[in-house]
């Protein structure tokens, strides 16, 4: 009997173990959001402040990606509202990245992006 209890309580475990892999892989936050946050989690003075550590939830209808060009030079906003998971935890906020052409990397700062493609 306490070999059978012990086997329950270990399929048990591996159902939840497995369930809880599914259900996260289910809310996870597309690209080029998540990258956004990431790089926003690197730099939490800028716009995260103390929620650069919570769970955050990504608003798909609010946030957006633009692409644009100056100077030949091509770049794309993007714009990601996301709140905390724990409603409580927070308000919802706006982080704001830029992706220029040929650079590999998010910048956070609009300053930064202007003098990369010119237009200071």
């Amino acid at each position: 009997m306490t070999r059978m209890t012990g086997f329950i309580v270990f399929v048990a475990a591996i159902v939840v173990a497995v369930a809880a892999v599914i259900l996260s892989g289910l809310h996870r936050m597309p690209e080029p959001y998540a990258g956004c946050v990431d790089t926003h989690r690197e730099r939490p003075d800028i716009a995260l402040g103390r929620m650069y550590d919570a769970d955050l939830i990504l608003d798909e209808e609010r946030s957006g990606v633009e692409e644009d060009a100056h100077d030949g030079i091509g770049y794309r906003t993007i714009t990601a509202r996301v709140s905390p998971a724990p409603a409580t935890a927070g308000d919802t906020i706006t982080l704001t990245c830029y992706e220029v052409d040929g650079h590999g990397s998010l910048i956070l700062q609009e300053e930064t992006l202007r003098e990369m493609v010119g237009m200071e």
